[in-house]
C-alpha cells in the first residue's frame, strides 16, 4: 500500500446520524483492517448495534457512552470500546467530536438498531 494523507475537510451532515466523515469506509464485502472515520454530536444521541468493536476517540468536548447497562463518561484525549455484538448509545448533552474505529468485520455485517436523537 502506498503512503496516503487525508486531507482537511468539513463534515457530511445527514438527516438520520451524526455529521461525520469516513477516511477509510466499511467494505459490504467485509473488511480486515481498520475502518476509521470522523463524527460529531451537538446536544445529540446515536444507537446502533455491530457485529465488531467500535472505538471512539475523544478529540474535543464531552461524550456519554451506554451499553449492557453500565454509562461511562469519556473526555476529550480519552476513548472508550464498545464490544462487538453489543449494542451502544452515544450522547452529547452540549459537543462532542470523535475519531471512531471499527475492528475487522470480515463478513461486512450491517449495523443496526439504528437510531439518531437530538437531545432537548
Amino acid at each position: 500500500m502506498a503512503l496516503r494523507k487525508w486531507e482537511r475537510t468539513g463534515l457530511t451532515a445527514y438527516d438520520d446520524g451524526p455529521k461525520g466523515r469516513w477516511f477509510t469506509e466499511p467494505n459490504p464485502a467485509g473488511w480486515t483492517n481498520p475502518v476509521i472515520s470522523e463524527w460529531e454530536l451537538t446536544a445529540e444521541a446515536w444507537t446502533d448495534h455491530h457485529v465488531h468493536d467500535e472505538y471512539a476517540y475523544v478529540l474535543d468536548g464531552q461524550l456519554f457512552v451506554e451499553c449492557d447497562g453500565v454509562t461511562v463518561e469519556v473526555n476529550k484525549g480519552e476513548m472508550v470500546c464498545v464490544p462487538g455484538g453489543s449494542t451502544g448509545r452515544y450522547w452529547a448533552p452540549v459537543y462532542a467530536r470523535m475519531l471512531g474505529i471499527y475492528s475487522a468485520n470480515p463478513t461486512g455485517a450491517a449495523m443496526t438498531k439504528t437510531k439518531f436523537e437530538r437531545l432537548g
